[in-house]
């Protein structure tokens, strides 16, 4: 686990048990990398990833603010390495609702990379924050080769992993490198309706392109959720000298 999620997971706790209860006023940044022995970018990201799932509200001139005990409903997560991606898969559940070898046309190949023409097993699924039949976090399109599906598919419905991890494990294509687009969309009709949600409402649509040792792209996925139900957090630092 990340440093800023050890901060803030533990000022979670103190949340819940009373030691700053909802309208309380937490300590500076300062103060708080001080308690944690943390540096105040870690006490920030931490508070990013707070205030990201409803518990916090920081205003200037006013300070940082307890509003919740517990999270809102949704997924909050920063992901800015490969490790906090790979737990955002443990974290949430995995329904898989389709799977048909497609061709890939000019259209999808303009949105995702693909090359027109190519044969590739197309993959929707559904993503939920816990087994307790919520609306789900998003709703996925993923594209992968014909042959790397037919030794990963079979395993998706019980594997608590990324399809990319399962790909290492089943073929050996070990991923050395993820890119990802964020955009602002509306919700489709057929996305709407599944991810139970008003058509048009707004949405992220997060394209994600795994790249191998070689240089290869061996999964492509895209990622819609509604607006309400995903905070995604990126946290830059200087590099010290």
């Amino acid at each position: 686990m990340a440093r800023y999620e050890e901060v803030a997971r533990s000022l979670a706790q103190q949340f819940e048990s009373g030691r700053y209860p909802v309208g309380a006023k937490l300590p500076t940044e300062i103060d708080l990398a001080e308690e944690f022995a943390v540096s105040r970018a870690t006490v920030r990201t931490a508070l990013d990833t707070l205030e990201a799932s409803g518990m916090i509200s920081r205003r200037r001139r006013v300070g940082t603010i307890v509003e919740a005990t517990r999270p809102r409903t949704g997924y909050a997560r920063t992901v800015s390495t490969m490790n906090e991606l790979l737990q955002y898969s443990v974290e949430t559940r995995r329904e898989v609702l389709e799977c048909a070898e497609v061709t890939v046309g000019e259209e999808l190949a303009t949105s995702t990379g693909l090359r027109a023409g190519q044969q590739v097993m197309h993959l929707r699924l559904l993503r939920y924050a816990d087994a307790a039949g919520r609306a789900p976090l998003c709703v996925t399109d993923a594209y992968l080769d014909p042959e790397i599906a037919a030794r990963v598919v079979s395993a998706l419905p019980e594997a608590a992993t990324l399809i990319s991890e399962l790909i290492e494990v089943r073929t050996g294509i070990l991923t050395t490198r993820v890119d990802q687009r964020l955009r602002a969309c509306a919700l489709d009709g057929s996305s709407a309706e599944l991810l139970a949600a008003p058509e048009g409402a707004p949405a992220l649509e997060v394209r994600r392109r795994y790249f191998g040792a070689s240089g290869g792209v061996h999964l492509t996925t895209v990622s819609t959720h509604p607006g309400d139900r995903f905070d995604f957090t990126l946290s830059m630092e200087r590099p010290a000298g």
